[in-house]
């Protein structure tokens, strides 16, 4: 199972673009920069690693923000301290997307309605059925929420 069938594409048309090590403030300004551009996705790699709660959290937190305000943006964090084994996500690990010997961590800065609508076709393509509940409500549906406020915020804003 690939961890994202709809990356190919994104690379194939140079619809990626990658900031490397400018720290938690290079986070910020992609995620304020991100609609000056035409990159489906900003990957926000550091070594220097922040503890993985503190920037799942803050990412959170940013994600919450971003819905609140009606902009159509997600981050999504990949952190080496993150078991994807004890997830119930093994097909990581077999693939060599996760790596306990990683010494980076990543964010992925892209818009909400394209995640969404890639793990709406996603999921009913059985993609997800070996998913943990809990991860699935996590990644999947939690988004999903935050796009169902965006989408309310955008009527009755």
């Amino acid at each position: 199972m690939p961890p994202c069938p709809y990356a190919k594409q994104a690379w194939l048309e140079n619809k990626v673009i990658f900031d490397i090590n400018t720290g938690l403030e290079g986070l910020l300004k992609a995620v304020s920069e991100f609609d000056t551009h035409n990159y489906d996705i900003v990957v926000w790699a550091d070594e220097d690693l922040p503890d993985m709660n503190y920037l799942d959290g803050w990412c959170d937190g940013v994600n919450e923000a971003l819905s609140t305000c009606g902009k159509d943006m997600h981050l999504m964090v990949f952190h080496p301290d993150y078991d994807a084994t004890e997830a119930g996500l093994d097909f990581l690990v077999d693939d060599g997307v996760t790596d306990e010997n990683l010494s980076y961590c990543m964010v992925f800065v892209q818009r909400l309605s394209t995640l969404d609508d890639a793990a709406l076709s996603l999921e009913k393509s059985g993609y997800y059925k070996h998913f943990p509940k809990d991860v699935f409500e996590s990644l999947v549906l939690d988004r999903r929420r935050l796009r169902d406020g965006n989408a309310w915020q955008s009527k009755n804003g």
